[in-house]
């Protein structure tokens, strides 16, 4: 009795998926799988995912809400490019200052600051000045 209902319930829900595939059938022979239309439309579903996986990883890379750890107590106070793959770093943890060497190996203590460098205000060069500085200095000459 077990067999002749699980079997029948296995025909009863499968029942749907082969008139859908019937259909499916139908629709594909009157149609071409590779016109134009469909094919401007995958290449444009797929620059469209890709342009949102780039969109969020540079995102992710500018934020810096991503990179602060331990309840802001610790973070990047500057980064100077030492070669191409090694940087020195300035972090701060706490009230405390450390320089670190940073490879693509390792990362070293390179000197623990006594006298914590005074923190950046945040505010960045007048570029629009600069700019105003460097047009007026060429329409001298």
């Amino acid at each position: 009795m077990k067999q002749w209902l699980l079997c029948s319930s296995v025909w009863l829900l499968s029942f749907p998926l082969y008139a859908a595939e019937k259909q499916e059938g139908a629709r594909t022979l009157s149609e071409s799988p590779l016109s134009a239309m469909s094919l401007l439309q995958t290449v444009m579903g797929l620059v469209l995912v890709l342009g949102c996986i780039v969109l969020v990883a540079w995102l992710l890379k500018r934020t810096t809400s991503f990179h602060t750890a331990a309840n802001g107590k610790m973070k990047v106070i500057a980064g100077l490019p030492l070669g191409t793959r090694e940087r020195a770093v300035l972090v701060q943890i706490g009230d405390e200052q450390l320089l670190l060497g940073v490879t693509p190996q390792q990362v070293s203590l390179l000197h623990k600051l006594d006298k914590p460098l005074p923190a950046d205000s945040g505010e960045r060069p007048d570029f629009a000045g600069k700019l105003r500085q460097i047009m007026q200095q060429r329409g001298e000459r």
